[in-house]
């Protein structure tokens, strides 16, 4: 299922909590998202049926606020690093080291791919173009400044590579290089992206 939208808009507030999508977040972390359904995500979250159809809809809404919701989370964090940097390079770093490591210590994302592997990998490859086109575009947003060193469509460009690196990274995590620890990506993208990214 893809999702429009999907990492293109920061977090509407501070306090994003909300109890359905909470109990949605639960449910999918433990059993999935085929097997999840509106009953359980209701009583998990100590509602009715109805309020969980009348408030977010069926199962695939619910899927969508989901990972929208976790989308903003992981751009507000993304944003907070890079607002942190004081060039445009500490900017690529940062912003780069923050995705991977958030992705990868998200429990849905890891639930779904070890329990959902087929349907998960199909929405995030073949089926990724509405995503992925979410992630350039926050991606840009989050390295455009005044001290970029090109114009918009060059950083456009940079944005999709930057992002295609980092989806492979998270869809493959290990292969040679080192990058199990935050300080081991940044190295990665301080050494390899950054050339990329400022040329």
């Amino acid at each position: 299922m893809s999702v429009p939208g999907l990492f293109s808009q920061p977090a509407t507030s501070a306090d994003d909590s909300d109890p359905i999508l909470d109990a949605a977040l639960a449910v999918f972390a433990d059993i999935g998202v085929r097997r999840a359904t509106v009953d359980e995500v209701a009583q998990r979250a100590g509602v009715g049926r109805v309020t969980v159809y009348r408030r977010i809809g069926g199962k695939n809404e619910i899927l969508a606020a989901v990972l929208i919701r976790e989308s903003q989370r992981l751009f507000t964090q993304v944003r907070e690093a890079a607002d942190a940097a004081s060039t445009y390079e500490d900017r690529v770093v940062y912003s780069f080291a923050t995705t991977v490591t958030v992705v990868r210590s998200n429990p849905v994302w890891n639930r779904l791919l070890e329990l959902e592997p087929a349907t998960v990998l199909d929405q995030l490859t073949i089926n990724a173009s509405t995503v992925l086109a979410g992630a350039v575009a926050a991606t840009a947003d989050v390295l455009r400044g005044p001290d970029v060193p090109f114009d918009e469509a060059e950083l456009l460009a940079r944005a999709e590579i930057l992002v295609r690196i980092t989806h492979s990274i998270l869809l493959t995590p290990h292969i040679t290089l080192p990058l199990s620890t935050y300080d081991e990506v940044e190295a990665f993208a301080r050494k390899h992206l950054v050339p990329i990214a400022a040329l």
